[in-house]
């Protein structure tokens, strides 16, 4: 019988529940022991019928009962309140009835009175804490004074039952702390491996056993050390009476081991803590290891000493670009301090002059740093429009053709009538001057520096190819990184920085386009592509 409620009638009595099964909260009895214990305290007590209910959360339930009258089970749609039961719920202590229909306390509406029931004993069912969760009675068609040694049988009935809540509850509680662990190591995207004191295997949460796809048969640390697919870090293999786990059977402690795991989501490095588990009394129970993935913090230090050596090369190459210009000066001042004071203004000139290309080689070189480090930074958002790149590749030619001309070189353009896209004119000059200006640089006195623009209707394009000597194929995968000066322009002292190129892919980078270089040796020569969207 359930409790369940009404409305206008509050909570009643439902007999509708399978009377082949026993859900007892928390735990579970069956109902044919139900039943049995039933009957054993209508014998005890002398009695007709005998009953037990049990509470379930906000319902009653008859779990248990032997020779009820015909009939009384459908008759259990009333209100709780109008029950004897209820009674010895509210009450919280026995209910001793001769005569039901002689007594008071009997509800008018009592299933009891529809199946001629005149005697009543219940008892209340209590759990560990001493609180009211059921309740065993014996009822008798006739009318009747309990004895003491009847009522004691009921008492002896509740009790029992009592008792086994209590155990039942025990039961439920280690149930519910195994399934409260269980749910937790399975939430744990730390691996965690346990075994029994036989080396039986008794936990492998979810990460762990998703992670290297654990066979079912592998359920014993001898067959788990064998087939664990581990090695050292360098790829060496383990010995396997050292796994962690076997040494912590073994008594010993392993902390911070680091090995290679061979997953399904590829090598993974871990560090193990492996810990023998004993109980009060210093008995061996079983072992535990747990495996902390440390792939990415490795990774991440991997690239901190990359960043770390990466930032002292850069900074030596600054300094060493920086000291260049300023040791030109210095040496010019000093040449200019050395002078006569009477020495005719114009032998120092060419002393100034000297001076002066020192500094202008200095302040280049400053603002390229600067207009790099804006740029990763992104301190200078480009300020897109709607651009014609027919109109900034002549502009940036036009520039060029001093520098073209002081070499003898032939400066062309192929272009279209014009060729609209979105982005920063001022950036895209910036990046077709580097261009040409690298090519013109390159490129042998006589030689040709041509610039074509093309494009479709998704993608404009920008090639600038030269006829200067061919790069080495080891050189080329560098041309774009900082500071880097090719063979070439080492053996002939070609001055730069090696941040022009980089600028230029910084820029075409934030434009969301490509920009890659080649080179052919028939006929020699450099080019060097740019894509670019033409919406942005």
């Amino acid at each position: 019988m359930d409790l369940r409620p009404v409305p206008d009638l509050g909570v009643v009595l439902d007999g509708s529940a399978p009377a082949s099964v026993l859900e007892m909260a928390p735990g579970g009895m069956s109902r044919v022991a139900a039943d049995r214990l039933a009957a054993l305290t209508q014998v005890g007590a002398r009695a007709a019928c005998a009953m037990i209910h049990l509470v379930e959360g906000h319902h009653l339930r008859l779990i248990g009962g032997h020779d009820l009258p015909p009939g009384f089970e459908p008759l259990q749609q009333v209100p709780v309140s109008s029950t004897l039961a209820g009674v010895v719920l509210r009450a919280g202590r026995p209910l001793v009835i001769g005569d039901v229909e002689g007594d008071e306390r009997v509800p008018a509406a009592a299933p009891v009175r529809a199946v001629g029931i005149r005697a009543y004993a219940g008892f209340p069912v209590r759990d560990p804490a001493g609180a009211v969760v059921g309740v065993c009675a014996v009822m008798d068609y006739q009318v009747r004074h309990w004895r003491p040694d009847e009522l004691n049988a009921v008492d002896n009935g509740a009790q029992a039952c009592t008792a086994f809540v209590a155990e039942q509850w025990a039961h439920e509680a280690e149930h519910q702390q195994r399934l409260f662990l269980n749910t937790m190591l399975d939430s744990l995207d730390t691996g965690v491996a346990a075994c029994d004191a036989d080396g039986r295997l008794v936990v492998v949460n979810r990460s762990l056993r998703e992670r290297l796809e654990l066979p079912a048969e592998i359920t014993h640390l001898d067959k788990w050390v064998n087939w664990l697919p581990i090695t050292t870090p360098d790829g060496d293999p383990v010995d396997r009476t050292q796994t962690p786990l076997r040494r912590a059977l073994h008594g010993t402690e392993v902390r911070g081991t680091e090995f290679a795991l061979r997953t399904r989501d590829g090598r993974r490095l871990v560090r193990v803590n492996a810990h023998p588990i004993t109980n009060r009394q210093g008995r061996r129970l079983g072992a535990v290891a747990v495996f902390h993935d440390i792939t990415e913090a490795r990774h991440a230090e991997y690239l901190q000493r990359m960043l770390s050596r990466s930032k002292d090369e850069y900074l030596n190459l600054v300094g060493h670009e920086l000291r260049t210009p300023v040791t030109i000066i210095l040496a010019y001042l000093d040449a200019m301090s050395d002078a006569e004071p009477d020495t005719p203004a114009a032998e120092l000139y060419p002393v100034i002059d000297g001076a002066r290309r020192g500094s202008e080689r200095l302040r280049r070189l400053v603002e390229a740093l600067l207009d790099l480090s804006a740029l990763d930074a992104g301190r200078t958002p480009l300020e897109m429009a709607d651009v014609d790149l027919v109109a900034v590749v002549t502009s940036a030619a036009h520039t060029a053709e001093d520098q073209a001309a002081a070499k003898n070189i032939t400066l062309t353009r192929t272009v279209p009538a014009a060729m609209p896209l979105r982005g920063d004119a001022a950036r895209l000059t910036q990046m077709v001057t580097v261009l040409l200006d690298n090519a013109i640089t390159y490129t042998p006195d006589g030689g040709t520096v041509t610039v074509t623009v093309a494009g479709t209707g998704d993608t404009a394009t920008i090639e600038v190819t030269d006829t200067g000597l061919e790069i080495p194929d080891d050189e080329r995968p560098h041309v774009f990184d900082r500071f880097f000066r090719g063979a070439v322009a080492t053996e002939r002292a070609i001055p730069g920085a090696g941040l022009g190129l980089p600028i230029a892919k910084l820029i075409v980078d934030h434009h969301h386009g490509t920009i890659t270089i080649s080179t052919s040796t028939h006929p020699p020569g450099t080019t060097m592509h740019v894509e670019l969207p033409r919406t942005s």
